[in-house]
């Protein structure tokens, strides 16, 4: 049932893909959700193209690009009365605030899924892998699914907007990215 999950994943994971291309974001943009994608393939599939810890760096370094150029997008200069520039500013910062949300995620459900497999590794051989004791493996997961709620609140909002002013590849592209992270999510838990 969780490969079945993960492949599913991919396509909306694709879709999303396409729309940022198709949205006309930029670069950084394209580079992470091309990663995303590789690294959800990755893990679907088993091919190993990358160590799962060094998927979870990748995002990681992706996310806090992203986040730096979230900084320059809040410093520009907008004129207090120009309402439409300061809505366009705001979108931005809320879909770059989405796309490092979404790489921090996906970092940790590739973690979360790296340690699944290795727990499958010592299945029926008596040994234990070390950190599944009781306490101490609750408290990733509730972070994890309280990172995966804010996300979608997040996207919720953001998609809502997105319908106000009639921007459907942008309601696509951010739906799409929340039911994969949402799969891949229920994946990991599986």
């Amino acid at each position: 049932m969780s490969e079945v999950l993960h492949l599913g994943a991919l396509v909306p994971a694709a879709v999303g893909a396409c729309c940022t291309v198709g949205g006309r974001r930029g670069p950084l943009d394209l580079v992470a959700a091309i990663v995303m994608l590789a690294a959800m393939l990755d893990l679907a599939t088993g091919v190993g193209m990358l160590h799962p810890l060094l998927w979870a760096v990748v995002l990681i370094v992706l996310a806090v690009a992203s986040a730096v150029r979230l900084r320059s997008i809040a410093g520009l200069p907008a004129p207090v009365d120009d309402a439409v520039a300061l809505a366009v500013t705001r979108h931005r910062a809320a879909m770059t605030v989405h796309t490092s949300g979404g790489l921090v995620i996906m970092a940790a459900l590739v973690c979360t899924m790296a340690g699944h497999a290795a727990g499958s590794i010592y299945a029926g051989s008596g040994i234990h892998p070390a950190g599944h004791q009781f306490g101490t493996s609750a408290l990733p997961a509730v972070l994890l699914a309280g990172g995966m709620a804010g996300f979608v609140a997040l996207s919720t909002r953001l998609a809502v907007e997105a319908a106000r002013r009639r921007e459907r590849v942008v309601v696509v592209e951010v739906v799409s990215m929340t039911v994969s992270v949402l799969t891949m999510g229920l994946a990991a838990a599986l």
